[in-house]
């Protein structure tokens, strides 16, 4: 008997089969491949560039030079002046410049003579604020009067410094409240913090009295600017909003939550992208016998030259 031929066809229908599922398998991972390795790469680079694109039109839509400003700086327990500083800041050109303003100063307001200490006695900061805006000729854009807890809160906050040397040794024990300034002649062996500093710049016994205090101020307030851009910068721009608070909660300022807003980024980069930005400048001028100071003429165009304050 011949034997009956087998059909071929049901091992034809198992090759394409596999070979379909071969196929969807390969094609699949190809497609797996292709998206992990070609396109989100890709898609990255894009979104990389898009972003770095947008950041560099923000940079270009934030004018720095508009957040220049002066900043009227007093540091006050009641009528009680520990200090006062004129702080121009130049945001765009990575600059802080300070002029200590000595309380002996004198000036007049509304047809009143006097220091600017007396004026501030008389009319508090509205009189104060305009007595150094008539002397040097300038207008305060900005007024900060704080408290000793809140300079001692601020300056902690900034990190201190440790670049500054006294000229001599200094002591002084205040009988009323105890509080005892003691500092050894030449560079300082710690960190000054918001306490030393304020006792260093009230300091009663100085060689040549509130000449020098002036002189001791500007220092300290160029030391300390400095040493926060060049030794806490991150912590400052992380906690810029909190220091903002500081100052807030701690003063008498027309600074609002608004104003501070619109200035933040240029303050930001002052901070993070300069390491010494502060420089001092001392008002020229005359002491008569009575410690009272007489500020030259010619320094009210000096000092609109060193603020870089246009004509206009």
């Amino acid at each position: 008997m011949s034997r009956k031929k087998q059909s071929q066809t049901p091992v034809l229908i198992v090759y394409v089969a596999t070979m379909l599922v071969s196929l969807a398998i390969f094609g699949s991972a190809a497609l797996f491949l292709r998206d992990r390795f070609v396109t989100k790469p890709s898609e990255n680079l894009e979104n990389a560039s898009a972003d770095d694109t947008s950041e560099t039109e923000q940079a270009k839509e934030y004018d720095y030079a508009s957040a220049r400003e002066t900043v009227l700086f007093v540091g006050a327990e009641g009528e009680k002046i520990n200090g006062i500083a004129l702080l121009r800041v130049l945001p765009d050109e990575l600059s802080v410049k300070v002029v200590p303003v000595s309380p002996m100063i004198l000036s007049s307001v509304s047809g009143t003579d006097g220091t600017i200490a007396s004026l501030f006695e008389m009319g508090g900061m509205s009189y104060l604020k305009s007595a150094v805006e008539n002397v040097f000729g300038i207008t305060c854009d900005k007024y900060i009067k704080i408290s000793d807890e809140g300079f001692k809160s601020l300056v902690d906050s900034l990190g201190g410094t440790n670049s500054y040397s006294f000229p001599y040794d200094i002591y002084y024990k205040n009988e009323a409240t105890g509080e005892v300034t003691s500092f050894s002649q030449g560079p300082v062996t710690r960190t000054l913090y918001g306490d030393d500093i304020r006792r260093i710049i009230t300091y009663p016994l100085y060689q040549n009295g509130n000449e020098t205090k002036a002189q001791v101020l500007g220092e300290l307030s160029v030391s300390l600017i400095n040493s926060a851009c060049t030794n806490n910068s991150g912590s400052i721009v992380t906690n810029i909003k909190s220091i903002f608070n500081i100052i807030y909660n701690n003063s008498d300022t027309d600074i609002t939550s608004k104003s501070f807003s619109d200035v933040r980024p240029a303050y930001e980069r002052l901070v993070s992208q300069s390491q010494t930005p502060a420089t001092y400048r001392l008002p020229s001028g005359s002491w008569d016998e009575l410690g009272r100071f007489t500020v030259d003429e010619a320094f009210k165009t000096d000092i609109r030259e060193y603020f870089e304050l246009s004509e206009g």
